[in-house]
């Protein structure tokens, strides 16, 4: 493995992260709607599930810092890629990897992997 192919592999696998963080958080926010609406359609007093809501909001706190520090070492690896002469790419030889801030093409409709 050269140090483009090793680039290329810390790029996936830094991605990979971001992307699984991302659906944590979205799940723990799909978690905490679904009690929320829920408890509303079910006509359930507010008392009911608070400590439980409390302690899910709790959860998110511990991710969203992890998605942040992802993010610096992100763009520490950025740097660390151009000082090392590293082409740094997401996908493949022709997929250039995007500005800072813009959007990340993904498949549609697909959130999860199945293991074979």
């Amino acid at each position: 493995m050269d140090r483009t192919e090793y680039g290329r592999e810390a790029a996936r696998r830094l991605h990979d992260a971001e992307a699984k963080l991302d659906l944590a958080l979205a799940a723990i926010n799909g978690l905490s709607a679904h009690l929320t609406s829920g408890r509303i359609d079910q006509e359930i007093t507010a008392v009911i599930g608070q400590d439980a809501l409390a302690a899910i909001t709790e959860a998110q706190g511990p991710v969203v810092k992890a998605r942040a520090r992802l993010l610096k070492a992100h763009r520490a690896m950025k740097a660390d890629a151009r000082r090392l002469g590293i082409q740094w790419r997401l996908g493949g030889p022709f997929e250039d990897k995007p500005d800072e801030d813009q959007p990340v093409p993904r498949p549609t409709g697909r959130h999860l992997e199945a293991v074979a």
